[in-house]
């Protein structure tokens, strides 16, 4: 505690108006947003049609972008202590004393006030509500339990997986079976992913007090027959889109590139599970990071076509 203690009586540093700047632009965690936004789009393009309501969507997705914001400067603001202690996350605004504490729950309140505002006045009460119980799964439910239960991948993965559904809401007021096979198959998408983070951090998470799988398990056997076994159901869910296109030959396409897709995650899986690795770790990041983009795209053209 004697760290932490100095953390917080320490002059702040950096108080120039650009570092202050970058560092607000750093609370949005900006690369995770915009990979929100993209899944976003795609869920609207999708459940919309040729006939996207190109206004409706823009709105949206900024609405998406002031929401994203405030939960990620929330996230910051609830881990300051543990990200302290973590060097991937040592340099954060808040442990680095770039801002403070009340600098960044003011943040996170406007980004939400304006979120809020521009769902309801531009967009629906559909997709309001779905922001907010994406804002609270994120904010106060994933974020505590990451230092309580292993359950926190779980329960983060809702709301990881939740711009899906808030990009259909947005276009259309509803969500359809190819919209619920989208939002299973984010879902499922984390689980691999992240059980690769985990792996290559576990022992900053251990320091910093985190209940993943990596730490309670050092071994890291339950993580890899996670990892198989959430990419198994994922590979399945991936292909029930192909049950909502017009034509057989876009069902057929679509499940060709599916399933390649979700060979080769299940592939980097099997050997992350079989050997637990940096590098294994590594490649099943690097696949997974390549695997949800070229899935969207084929879900993308095959429904489109």
């Amino acid at each position: 505690m004697t760290e932490l203690t100095a953390m917080n009586t320490e002059p702040m540093k950096s108080s120039g108006l650009s570092s202050k700047l970058r560092a607000f632009v750093e609370l949005t965690k900006l690369r995770i947003t915009v990979m929100v936004l993209f899944t976003f789009c795609v869920a609207g393009v999708l459940a919309a049609g040729p006939g996207v309501p190109i206004g409706t969507l823009a709105w949206a997705a900024l609405g998406l972008l002031f929401m994203a914001a405030s939960g990620n400067a929330m996230n910051m603001y609830l881990e300051r202590y543990t990200d302290f202690l973590m060097v991937r996350t040592a340099k954060r605004p808040l442990p680095d004393q770039r801002l403070s504490s009340g600098e960044v729950v003011m943040f996170a309140s406007v980004c939400f006030g304006i979120s809020a505002g521009i769902f309801l006045a531009t967009v629906n009460w559909q997709t309001a509500l779905c922001g907010l119980l994406t804002w609270i799964l994120y904010v106060c439910v994933y974020t505590p339990l990451k230092t309580r239960t292993v359950l926190n991948t779980e329960i983060g993965a809702i709301p990881g997986a939740m711009p899906v559904i808030m990009g259909s809401l947005a276009v259309s007021g509803t969500v359809n079976l190819q919209g619920w096979a989208f939002f299973a198959t984010l879902l499922l998408w984390q689980f691999p992913h992240f059980m690769a983070i985990a792996w290559l951090y576990r022992e900053q998470y251990r320091q910093g007090g985190h209940k993943m799988l990596t730490v309670t398990d050092p071994t890291g056997r339950e993580a890899g027959i996670k990892a198989v076994v959430t990419c198994a159901l994922l590979i399945g869910i991936s292909l029930l889109p192909a049950l909502t296109f017009r034509t057989d030959l876009q069902s057929i396409l679509f499940s060709c590139g599916a399933l390649f897709l979700g060979g080769l995650y299940m592939r980097d899986s099997i050997r992350f599970a079989k050997a637990r690795e940096v590098n294994t770790a590594r490649r099943l990041l690097k696949t997974s990071i390549i695997y949800l983009p070229l899935f969207m795209l084929a879900l993308v053209v095959a429904s489109l076509s």
